[in-house]
């Protein structure tokens, strides 16, 4: 054999054996990469099912408080509706007497609002519930107060005293309302300490 065979030759394995290692390397390569690609689907889906499940729970914990902010609701107004009827029940229940002063009291507190803010009552108009219209008549004449008694069915009790263009609402409905507008906060302030 020649030289030059025997270099073709050795240049033939050569050959042979560097393209066999770089396929072989390719290989291994493919194979790593298949393996990496493989591991970050498993930690992309892993991470998929964490989020999801965050926030399927975040969903769960809000419908959770938005029950239990209804159920919180639903117990407030039970008890205030329970208030208001109970107070309803103590008010159709007064004696004539207990009315009468109570007509007095709220017609007085009217007088002096008024009086409070310069308002001269001359001219008053007192409105009533219609059961009160012949009680106010005698309060008025016996306390010398000049006035007009009105029925009104939308007042279920108390008054509504009217001088020129200023109104002092003085009705059980509205002293009611008013109550418990400012009792409300403190009646429900434990709850909103335990948040």
């Amino acid at each position: 054999m020649s030289l030059e065979d025997l270099r073709k030759t050795i240049l033939g394995k050569a050959r042979a054996e560097a393209e066999l290692i770089i396929r072989e390397a390719k290989e291994r390569a493919e194979k790593i990469i298949k393996e990496a690609e493989e591991r970050k689907k498993e930690l992309v889906n892993e991470e998929r099912r964490k989020v999801i499940n965050e926030a399927e729970f975040e969903v769960r914990l809000a419908e959770a408080r938005r029950e239990a902010r209804l159920i919180v609701a639903k117990a407030k107004y039970e008890v205030v509706e329970g208030l208001r009827k109970r107070v309803w029940e103590l008010i159709r229940g007064m004696s004539y007497d207990e009315r009468l002063k109570s007509l007095e009291n709220l017609l007085k507190e009217s007088l002096e609002v008024l009086k409070s803010m310069g308002v001269v009552a001359n001219e008053l108009v007192v409105y009533v519930a219609p059961n009160d219209r012949k009680l106010m008549e005698s309060l008025l004449s016996r306390l010398g107060i000049k006035g007009n008694v009105v029925e009104d069915s939308r007042i279920s009790g108390g008054v509504i005293v009217v001088s020129g263009e200023v109104t002092v609402d003085n009705s059980y409905d509205t002293r009611l309302d008013r109550c418990l507008r400012e009792l409300l906060p403190q009646l429900f302030r434990v709850e909103r300490l335990e948040r």
